[in-house]
């Protein structure tokens, strides 16, 4: 038909193939569809789709839409496509009419490929071509010789810069392995087959990573004019000659409107290819494992393969040929695992595939564990032939190829930092190792080249796994040469100092001058949050044996996991690092390590585990004669004795540590121990002893200047005047500690007092007040980025927020809580904030609702063995439950509340739960049970002194004996006999 026609078909084919072909009669009920409805036959969609016919005017509303649901379909589907415009589909459409009208209806073309006349030189696509569905589509857009609004090419190329017409060049670069060749090619093929370079298609390798010579512009400008149909004696003499000759002929195809492509693969330099690159509207497609920035040209950046990508790959490249072999579809945990150990690259998996092909019998876990050995995994990926360019197929030569091309100084930096702990090297870490004024350049450099990924606009720089393999290989052969050991020992003495310095900035109670490497507290968490795999990584790495960060990096990241949570961080820590010291017989260093793990066990709610450790601890210290250390480690057991409830044991620790440091002359730590022992007094409700211990405590925290302690045994004494419900004098000792911290520039410890003060305005009815002291609370723990107080502090903003009777914000205050605890893994933290969600519900009478979060919290607090907590869910449990009139499962669950709080000898507690149940045993008519409830309940509040709720307890005890009577005597008057005098 002609150049348009055959155009228009292809284009549209391209569409319908990477929509996946809907079928006709889809594609004939999309007109119905439309408003108002068109009609159109299946003939006549089926002859625009096969070449055949080009939609006439009366069709072009629907063509439109046919177009815009197919490309649709393309990118759900992840198609490759050029994606086109309306108003492009329109100008396209227009072309081939006035093409066909001029040809009067003669037949067209069937296939668009028979539009390119010039010669084709492309090597056959890989087989098994998978994924790259992004970059190929990119690749398509700039390849397309018609495509309107061409994006600028890294930047606008101007005619200053290229000449009359633009350079349209798509150059891809990466590692290599990665799959360039095959990218472009697949590419390239697509191009051919819609029929877009009628000038021909030439393909060239450059030999730049190659075991051979690399090739001359001329001698490539020389392959170039004899696929083109230069004879021998046509042929000019010199190199310039022949690129001149190769620029001429350029030219006159684009006079004859015959666009040709330029495949140049395997480029090493942008000098290889200048003078090859030919202009508008010729295109060409550059492969390289540099990233050629000097060339004008639009950079596709290629890394390896999704995993699912990488698995498919893999599954295809085994059944190619027809082999039938369904290995990676039948095993696929094995594929997956194997693709992992290939570094999901390309090559690695196709060599793979290869040898897996040899073995049609062999199971792909038995050769995912000859890969698993990283010492000799890059031998294992290797196969005794070459690819259809000449290139070895094995990833250690693929790799060799860049690695030969390097400086000497590129050379040893790429073997140290493959010897860095850790997944990334920061800029400054990488200075440390390589001990160069130039390691930015060297980076930039080897990232350039590939060897190194940079991580986006981070100074951060990464290797790929088998990258990191080859290159360690290397190192370990130079390491005397590269001074390996210098080296590394100069990357963990800047990871330990400058470490030790950020921890300075996150103990609160540090009263020495703070380290200037970091301005202030927020610098040294970033550093912290970005540094801390690889921190974990060098402490644990063997080439920290025998230097302190092996040790000392475990308590300078103290501090700083817990304030991310991150205790199992530090349990791996310690561990190892208690296991060094017993290797070297420091038996105090072995009791530190121990006395850290109890507190990160105690952390995780792992209390078996804490008390063990703890003990273990006080046992060496009892062993070397360090008292001082000794109390510390009974004060820490104490602590974790008090939550698992054996409240005796934890007195008698936290007595034995004060009764320590008061005798080895320590105020302070005797200060720190009161504090803690007044804390476990509170839970044994000895409340009186807790104030006086607490007192005594904020005496000896001033005596000794620690306003931070003051302000923490404050807080304390807060919390015991609130159990006995003098809110007054709590709100008094939570605002003093509030302001104690205000002053010492302690945010974060102001947010958990502000907390506090929230907790007893609520309780003395000041609901407004609560909601700003817990509003500035989670503003400030969201300033100091400690999510797990974040978490604390919305719970206790979302029950303020119920009192002032807004219910949806309280609602999204205690969604979020729970969302923050299961992300941060707290059990016990998103117990509380569910327990609250339900209560929540209940107050906005969305009792239903209640239910679910209810239940859920009950469960958790079983599973951590809070009995407390437990009690108080299972009341708000019961109060919802008697409201959807589920009182059978109301009674259960309240009987059930009232145990737990006798048990822990809640008494407030007790009179709500016992309450409630007496309201519960009413509706299921045990009169006798409930009379005996409210009684129970009088007696509560009376003792407690408050004769109001007292008062109200007699009321429905009244109410309970007028139902029984009632039910006894089938109705009449309460009887005035009946025992209340003397319950008033």
């Amino acid at each position: 038909m002609g150049e348009h026609a055959d155009r228009f078909w292809a284009e549209l084919a391209a569409v319908y193939r990477a929509a996946e072909r809907p079928t006709l009669a889809r594609l004939v009920a999309l007109a119905g569809e439309q408003r108002p409805p068109l009609a159109v036959s299946g003939s006549t969609v089926h002859g625009w789709l096969t070449g055949s016919t080009v939609p006439g005017p009366g069709h072009t509303a629907f063509f439109l839409a046919l177009v815009a649901f197919l490309q649709g379909r393309a990118a759900q589907g992840g198609g490759a496509f050029v994606a086109r415009s309306e108003g492009g589909w329109q100008l396209l459409l227009s072309r081939a009419r006035s093409e066909r009208a001029q040809a009067r209806g003669g037949r067209p073309r069937k296939a668009a490929a028979s539009v390119v006349t010039g010669p084709v030189t492309l090597p056959t696509a890989a087989a098994g071509f998978t994924g790259r569905t992004g970059p190929l589509r990119e690749i398509l857009t700039w390849l397309d010789p018609d495509h309107e609004d061409l994006p600028p090419a890294g930047g606008p190329v101007t005619d200053a810069q290229c000449g009359s017409a633009a350079m349209v060049v798509s150059a891809v670069a990466g590692m290599g392995g990665v799959g360039k060749t095959a990218l472009a090619l697949e590419a390239a093929h697509q191009a051919r087959e819609r029929g877009w370079f009628p000038g021909g298609i030439l393909f060239a390798d450059l030999r730049g990573y190659s075991p051979r010579q690399e090739r001359e512009p001329g001698e490539v400008a020389d392959q170039f004019l004899r696929a083109l149909g230069l004879k021998d004696k046509d042929l000019p003499p010199t190199p310039q000659e022949k690129q001149d000759a190769w620029h001429l002929l350029l030219n006159s195809l684009a006079e004859q409107g015959r666009p040709l492509l330029v495949v140049l693969d395997n480029v090493r330099t942008a000098g290889q290819v200048a003078a090859l690159l030919p202009r508008s509207p010729h295109r060409a497609l550059v492969t390289s494992r540099q990233s050629l920035s000097t060339l004008p040209a639009h950079r596709i950046g290629l890394s390896p393969l999704p995993p699912s990508e990488a698995v498919l790959l893999l599954d295809r490249t085994l059944r190619a040929g027809g082999t039938g072999d369904e290995r990676a579809t039948t095993q696929p945990a094995a594929a997956a695992r194997l693709a992992e150990l290939c570094g999901y690259l390309p090559l690695a998996l196709r060599i793979t595939a290869a040898l897996l092909r040899d073995e049609p019998h062999r199971a792909l876990d038995d050769q995912a564990q000859e890969l698993a050995d990283a010492r000799t995994r890059l031998d294992a990926i290797e196969y005794d032939d070459v690819d259809d360019q000449g290139r070895p197929l094995a990833v250690r030569a693929s790799f060799e190829l860049s690695y030969q091309h390097l400086t000497d100084a590129q050379r040893t930096a790429f073997r140290l930092l493959a010897a860095a702990p850790g997944p990334d090297i920061s800029l400054t870490a990488a200075t440390a190792l390589l001990g160069r004024p130039d390691t930015r350049r060297l980076l930039a450099t080897l990232t350039r080249v590939h060897l190194l990924q940079s991580a986006g606009g981070e100074e951060r720089w990464s290797m790929h796994d088998l990258i990191r393999l080859f290159a360690d290989s290397h190192g370990r052969v130079h390491a005397a040469a590269d001074q390996r050991d210098t080296a590394l020992s100069r990357l963990l003495d800047h990871y330990l100092t400058t470490a030790q310095a950020a921890d300075a900035h996150l103990d609160p109670r540090n009263d020495q001058p703070v380290s200037d490497l970091f301005p202030d507290r927020k610098q040294a968490l970033a550093w912290f949050d970005a540094e801390h795999p690889a921190l974990i990584a060098t402490a644990t790495a063997p080439c920290a044996h025998g230097h302190p960060a092996a040790t000392e990096l475990a308590s300078a990241l103290n501090l700083f996991h817990r304030h991310r949570r991150l205790f199992k961080n530090t349990k791996a820590l310690n561990a190892a690092a208690e296991a060094i010291y017993r290797e070297t017989g420091d038996r105090h260093g072995e009791g530190v390590a121990l006395n850290n793990f109890g507190l990160a066990s105690f952390e995780m709610r792992q209390f078996d585990d804490a008390i063990e450790s703890l003990t273990g601890a006080i046992a060496i210290f009892q062993e070397t004669g360090d008292r001082h250390s000794e109390a510390l480690a009974l004060d820490n057991l104490g602590g974790a004795l008090r939550v698992v409830r054996r409240f005796g044991d934890a007195i008698q620790a936290h007595t034995g540590a004060a009764a320590i440091y008061r005798a080895i002359g320590d105020r302070h730590g005797e200060g720190m121990a009161l504090n803690n022992l007044g804390t476990s007094l509170i839970e044994v409700r000895q409340f009186d002893d807790a104030i006086e211990t607490l007192a005594m405590a904020a005496d000896i925290y001033r005596e000794t200047g620690d306003r931070h302690g003051e302000g923490t045994a404050l807080t304390n004494i807060g919390s015991a005047w609130a159990e006995v419900r003098r809110f007054e004098e709590a709100i008094e000792a939570h605002t003093a500690a509030a302001e104690i911290y205000r002053e010492a520039e302690d945010r974060h410890s102001e947010g958990g007092a502000l907390n506090n003060l929230g907790l007893a305005l609520r309780q003395v009815r000041r609901f407004d007040e609560a909601v700003d002291v817990h509003t500035c609370a989670v503003d400030i723990y969201r300033e100091t980025e400690d999510r797990h107080g974040e978490g604390t502090a919305l719970s206790n903003l979302g029950l303020a927020l119920v009192a002032v009777r807004q219910f949806g914000e309280a609602m999204a205050a205690h969604t979020d809580a729970a969302a923050i605890f299961e992300e941060l893994g707290d059990r016990h933290g998103k117990g509380a904030a569910l327990n609250n969600l339900g209560f929540t519900l209940a107050e906005a009478q969305r009792f239903d609702e209640a239910v679910e979060p209810l239940t859920g919290a009950v469960e958790i607090y079983r599973e951590t063995g809070d009995r407390h907590g437990e009690g108080e869910t299972l009341t708000n449990l019961g109060n919802a439950l008697l409201e959807i009139a589920r009182f059978d499962d109301a009674v259960q669950a309240l009987a059930e509340a009232v145990a737990i709080f006798r048990e822990t000898r809640d008494r407030h507690g007790e009179g709500a739960a016992l309450n409630s149940l007496g309201l519960a045993l009413q509706k299921v008519g045990r009169f006798d049970e409930a009379i005996e409830a409210h009684i129970g309940v009088a007696e509560i509040y009376r003792e407690s002194g408050d004769l109001y709720s007292a008062a109200a307890a007699l009321t429905s005890y009244a109410i309970a004996c007028n139902e029984r009577w009632q039910l006894r005597n089938r109705g009449g008057a309460f009887p005035a006999k009946e025992p209340l005098i003397g319950r008033s």
